[in-house]
């Protein structure tokens, strides 16, 4: 007999519809969100090597290259979702969750229900949370990737929703996800991270696929000696509450700056201190000592980064680079190598840990504190951030969405010519599309990164002067 939880879990995904009004524009500002940042993806070398390995010509990503079959497509949507650690967040399953998700549902070769895919998308984030809770946090903490071993179970439950698996047929669907699960945060900071995305996304994808064809699996990949208990460190709840099974689109966290999560504290932290002392606060030999809750930096493993992946693993850099020039954008994470006038910086930051107080491995614990320091050693000024920018107790505006998308979408066009294929099919979603396209009330849609400014350039990606500017008047009451 199969446990309450894959009942449950089963019960959840199968009934999961597209919600209430507030609910589904939630959903539509992830699938909006994941659409964009996808678009930027693609021009990342990560994506290029990708792509020369699965090209063919019998199924379409969301770029329009020809590839080796559907599998191989969700593959590549899900590294390109991925591959500018840019995605959106959700710590309470420990995943970045859309990545792998939407490439799942969402495909360049058919046309399903608008409101089919907000159903199979609310139900992936289901499973995210009820796996991660069955699972237990110790999961990630002892070193797995949650968006590669999770994010193929959200995976497979949104493909299962779509495609209307019976009860039997995703726990089959779940137990094909579970034999594909894998990855490592070892792999942080190459090229292996969005990959882990990528394979996450196909693996649920595919386990849906064989689920559907009558291909059987344990009908209780969570039974004692199961899932859990061999990918778990004994943390993990056996028998949850109802609200474990619930889409909550409310509690992901939209990421303004492209690059790992746990760093995004630390530049609020540094946005603060440079809007109150100004944008010249690194001359004249200042120094600046970081403070933060003990375990709450682990996954930011370099402390002197040689190219841009590993960049965006670094704390020291995501606090210099955000000092010297305001909210890093995609320009200060080139994969060739990190900024050179940046490095420099470096070696006047002191990030360090206080083992007072230990986070528990909790990004958003406590708060981070930066004293800054003149060329004499007097403190000059002293900050402290509790909230994450962009998380759910600081939620970004939709036009600061609007802004991050449409500098994603320039990316994609000034690479390859032409807008974004997938905004077609967007167009077709209004939750999405009312996050690209806010101030088109009247239903007339330009089409984000070909607006030109009054210079005759592209609009300017994340990172801009706009987003400089509402970080200088807000920063430090946030």
């Amino acid at each position: 007999m199969a446990s309450s939880f894959i009942l449950q879990l089963s019960a959840a995904v199968r009934a999961s519809d597209r919600g209430e009004a507030a609910h589904r524009d939630l959903l539509g500002r992830a699938i909006a969100d994941t659409v964009g940042v996808a678009a930027a993806g693609w021009a990342e070398p990560a994506v290029a090597a990708a792509t020369r390995a699965y090209a063919g010509g019998a199924a379409r990503s969301w770029s329009g290259s020809a590839l080796e079959g559907e599998d191989a497509a969700v593959m590549l949507d899900a590294i390109a979702a991925h591959a500018l650690d840019f995605d959106d967040v959700y710590l309470d399953s420990a995943t970045h969750p859309s990545a792998v998700i939407l490439p799942a549902i969402l495909r360049a070769d058919r046309d399903d229900d608008p409101d089919e895919i907000l159903a199979a998308f609310a139900a992936g984030l289901t499973a995210a949370l009820a796996v991660a809770r069955r699972v237990g946090p110790g999961h990630y903490h002892r070193g797995w990737h949650g968006t590669g071993t999770i994010g193929a179970f959200a995976a497979a439950a949104a493909a299962g929703r779509l495609r209307r698996l019976d009860e039997r047929q995703l726990a089959s669907a779940f137990a094909l996800a579970a034999a594909q699960s894998g990855g490592l945060r070892v792999n942080f900071g190459t090229m292996a991270k969005p990959a882990q995305a990528g394979l996450a996304a196909a693996a649920g994808f595919r386990a849906a696929r064989l689920a559907a064809a009558g291909f059987e699996g344990s009908p209780d990949v969570f039974a004692p000696g199961g899932y859990a208990d061999l990918y778990g460190t004994g943390d993990g709840i056996a028998d949850l509450s109802g609200d474990a099974f619930q889409s909550r689109p409310d509690l992901l966290a939209l990421k303004l700056y492209p690059c790992c999560y746990a760093s995004h504290r630390l530049i609020g932290l540094a946005l603060d201190a440079r809007s109150a002392l100004g944008a010249g606060l690194t001359e004249g030999g200042t120094r600046f000592r970081v403070l933060a809750p003990k375990r709450s930096l682990e996954v930011l493993r370099y402390a002197r980064p040689r190219n841009g992946l590993e960049a965006k693993f670094s704390g020291p850099y995501c606090i210099a680079a955000t000092l010297l020039d305001g909210a890093p954008g995609l320009g200060h994470f080139d994969d060739a190598a990190p900024r050179p006038d940046i490095l420099p910086l470096l070696d006047r930051i002191d990030l360090s840990e206080d083992p007072a107080h230990d986070s528990g491995g909790d990004i958003t614990a406590g708060e981070v504190t930066m004293e800054v320091l003149d060329g004499a050693g007097a403190r000059i000024g002293r900050f402290s951030r509790g909230v994450i920018p962009g998380s759910p107790q600081d939620p970004p505006s939709r036009a600061a969405v609007a802004a991050k998308l449409s500098g994603c979408l320039t990316t994609f066009e000034s690479g390859f010519g032409r807008p974004f294929p997938l905004l077609a099919k967007i167009q077709a979603i209004p939750e999405a599309a009312a996050w690209l396209w806010p101030d088109e009330a009247d239903g007339r849609r330009e089409q984000p990164g070909a607006r030109m400014a009054d210079t005759g350039q592209l609009t300017a990606p994340p990172g801009t002067a706009a987003r400089r500017e509402q970080d200088r008047v807000g920063g430090a009451a946030r």
